[in-house]
């Protein structure tokens, strides 16, 4: 299967799963779904909301999209280290020197860009993504490179 072929069959199952939960009343990942997106990889985790922020970005039904982003980012924090400066969902502006892994971006435009934890890993990197109507790519950087703006309230 090609890799074009692979993100459409993924951006199926993310719409599919959007529209499922936004039919449902409550915007809540029933316990079977919760548990299929519990632990995500890296690579998961950043295949899943890479995929949904670029069904954003360019305009799909974005309500449920969001809803469902959120529910994800909903089961991604409650996973994190207990001990984290930042967890998924926690809002972060970019400090200190740009990470290699920025250096191709503008940096007064990532400068000037709130940041959405994505992944929190043990080894003191995050992931982190532009508001999705700016962007969607997501990026590794050190945890000491983001400074927290705001946390998420997600119970």
């Amino acid at each position: 299967m090609g890799e074009e072929t692979t993100e459409r069959v993924i951006d199926r199952l993310i719409l599919a799963l959007a529209a499922q939960l936004d039919t449902s009343g409550r915007p809540v990942l029933a316990a079977s779904a919760a548990e299929a997106l519990a632990d995500l990889s890296r690579a998961q985790a950043d295949v899943i909301f890479g995929q949904a922020g670029h069904l954003v970005h360019y305009g799909a039904d974005t309500e449920p999209l969001k809803t469902l982003i959120h529910a994800i980012t909903a089961i991604q924090r409650d996973e994190a280290p207990a001990d984290a400066a930042v967890k998924p969902g926690d809002e972060v502006r970019l400090v200190g020197e740009l990470p290699e892994s920025l250096t191709d971006y503008d940096e007064t435009w990532l400068r000037g860009t709130t940041f959405v934890v994505r992944y929190v890993d043990t080894n003191a990197m995050v992931d982190v993504q532009p508001d999705l109507t700016e962007d969607y790519l997501i990026a590794t950087v050190p945890a000491a490179s983001v400074e927290p703006m705001r946390k998420q309230n997600i119970p």
